[in-house]
């Protein structure tokens, strides 16, 4: 990857084009918490969404504290993997996404993931936005990159 900032959030887009499952930290307020997530982005790369149960463990430290990370990879769990393998991380805030929005948001979200129509139909699912205010790229476990988001 080159290292323009051009070519660096197309090289983000790809990445959040190509995966569909995220790993999600959260802050339990006393150490780390992590959570496997199906994840939808905006188009400007300002806004990640995802949806979960309002009862889960990942809900209830959002609502005690709404900074978030997500990590996405490209591994196959292959040798190759340790020069070939890139991984996103994407720093930011959580937040419920307000009623008026979430028909709009779910419809969306249905694209993409449309096998869990029962689950974001379901009364206590909610729509999560995290509003991303960082994105890091790692490649070759080595190679650092970052995106502010403005």
């Amino acid at each position: 990857m080159t290292t323009t900032p051009d070519s660096l959030r197309q090289s983000i887009k790809e990445m959040l084009n190509s995966q569909s499952l995220a790993v999600l930290a959260t802050n339990t307020g006393s150490s780390p918490y992590t959570s496997l997530v199906g994840f939808m982005a905006s188009q400007d790369l300002k806004e990640v969404y995802f949806a979960t149960f309002i009862n889960t463990r990942k809900y209830h430290n959002i609502s005690k504290d709404s900074r978030v990370s997500l990590l996405i990879d490209s591994r196959t769990n292959r040798a190759d993997d340790f020069k070939n393998s890139s991984a996103l991380t994407i720093l930011g805030d959580a937040e419920t996404v307000p009623q008026e929005q979430r028909d709009t948001l779910r419809s969306l979200y249905l694209h993409k993931f449309s096998h869990l129509q029962d689950f974001i139909s379901d009364p206590q699912c909610a729509l999560v936005r995290i509003r991303v205010t960082k994105y890091i790229v790692v490649q070759r476990f080595q190679e650092v990159f970052e995106c502010v988001v403005q």
